[in-house]
């Protein structure tokens, strides 16, 4: 755990161990090192890390009725959630935890009934174990070796591929052997162009009844005889008993398309496209990788951390963190100018709102949804028509008038 582990020392469980419950499950050290695992890796962390953490609060039907923009919740999640990080760093490094492990977990910190830092735990192994009296705690194994437990009721677990453990995903097993084709291909491509860099031809040596000993000797001499050529005008002196032919060796290795075979494997089991790896892709496309990996992912960071970050009473009278993915952000200018007509005059984009999807600062007093007085509810189109309405809120304002 690095520079947090004085931290960990200090953290006691208030219970005594019961046995241990359930391990989790094996990861290769290894996927991360390899290039277009880290790369895929990367590119679905910088795009889940941008979603803004909001705090909010949801009436009886499920719907939000109060964004509370001063949440402490929510400015240690977009700001700096520990010494040591930024909201962004902390929402990559869950993904990339999650992605790599098929398991993130994070340890929050209490001042209180008040979260203080969330610190997410870099571990080599862990164990949980059931606790006298009920719960469960978590030992972690760091990378140098320490051991750290802590009650599971502080942590936020996410889990990838959650299947058979009880804890954790399942791990990324399945994609080991094709990273092990594409570490053979690699390293094949090396030797060979390796061995095609050092073979350059055959001295054949027509004196008769040389020994190895004289062989080695007469072909070292050639040899700096050929390296004094090709620094001083290329020329190289043979005599009548030596014969030389130049050896051209092709490098042999996996062709393009069995290296592009690959490549997709491992693009596939991550649910990414080519175009979204190399930031080349078209809104559809984009709006496509959205759907289907950055939504189920903030969706599954907004519940891990609602259910960690609240008591049950809390939940219950509506309090979650979601997050605003601003999807719409890669749409192109075209669409988002679209969006701004068709929305000018129904009130449900802010004036902030609308500035934001052009790139533009908010202003003071932006919050502020505006709606056209042109618009009625249907049932109330022929009161509207026949000035019925009007009549009425007259009738209304004499009597009470009178009534004074």
């Amino acid at each position: 755990m690095g520079l947090f582990s004085k931290l960990f020392k200090n953290i006691k469980v208030r219970y005594v161990y019961g046995g241990p419950e359930t391990r989790f499950a094996p990861f290769s050290k290894d996927a991360y090192e390899q290039e277009t695992v880290r790369a895929v890796i990367d590119c679905i962390a910088t795009h889940a890390a941008k979603a803004e953490a909001m705090h909010v609060i949801l009436d009886s039907d499920g719907r939000i009725k109060e964004i509370k923009r001063n949440s402490p919740y929510a400015k240690l999640l977009n700001i700096s959630p520990n010494p040591l990080m930024t909201g962004f760093d902390l929402k990559y490094k869950i993904i990339t935890h999650l992605e790599d492990k098929t398991i993130a977990i994070c340890y929050v910190k209490w001042d209180g009934v008040t979260p203080q830092a969330i610190i997410p735990i870099s571990f080599n192994n862990f164990e949980v174990f059931a606790l006298d009296g009920g719960g469960y705690a978590v030992q972690f194994t760091d990378y140098e070796g320490n051991q750290y437990t802590l009650n599971i009721e502080d942590l936020i677990v996410l889990r990838k591929f959650y299947n058979n453990m009880d804890v954790s995903g399942d791990g990324n097993a399945p994609i080991y052997n094709t990273l092990d084709m594409l570490k053979a291909a690699n390293e094949g491509l090396m030797q060979a162009v390796s061995v095609a860099n050092k073979v350059r031809g055959l001295l054949k040596q027509k004196k008769a009844m040389l020994s190895s000993a004289d062989v080695k000797k007469s072909t070292d001499e050639f040899v700096a005889r050929f390296n004094y050529a090709a620094e001083h005008g290329g020329v190289v002196g043979i005599d009548s008993m030596e014969e030389y032919t130049p050896i051209a060796i092709t490098p042999w290795s996996a062709t393009s398309d069995q290296f592009k075979d690959i490549r997709d494997s491992i693009l596939r089991y991550w649910r990414i496209s080519e175009p979204i790896l190399t930031s080349n892709y078209t809104e559809e496309q984009g709006q496509a990788f959205y759907e289907s990996v950055i939504g189920p992912l903030l969706i599954q960071l907004s519940q891990a951390l609602t259910n960690a970050l609240f008591t049950q009473r809390e939940k219950d009278i509506g309090h979650r963190i979601i997050f605003n993915s601003a999807s719409v952000m890669s749409a192109s200018l075209q669409t988002r100018i679209k969006l701004l007509e068709a929305t000018k005059l129904t009130g449900e984009l802010t004036i902030n709102e609308r500035r934001e999807l052009m790139g533009y600062p908010p202003v003071e007093g932006g919050d502020e949804r505006l709606v056209s007085l042109n618009y009625i509810k249907a049932t109330d189109q022929s009161k509207y028509q026949t000035g019925e309405n009007e009549s009425e809120e007259t009738e209304e304002e004499n009597g009470q008038n009178e009534s004074n």
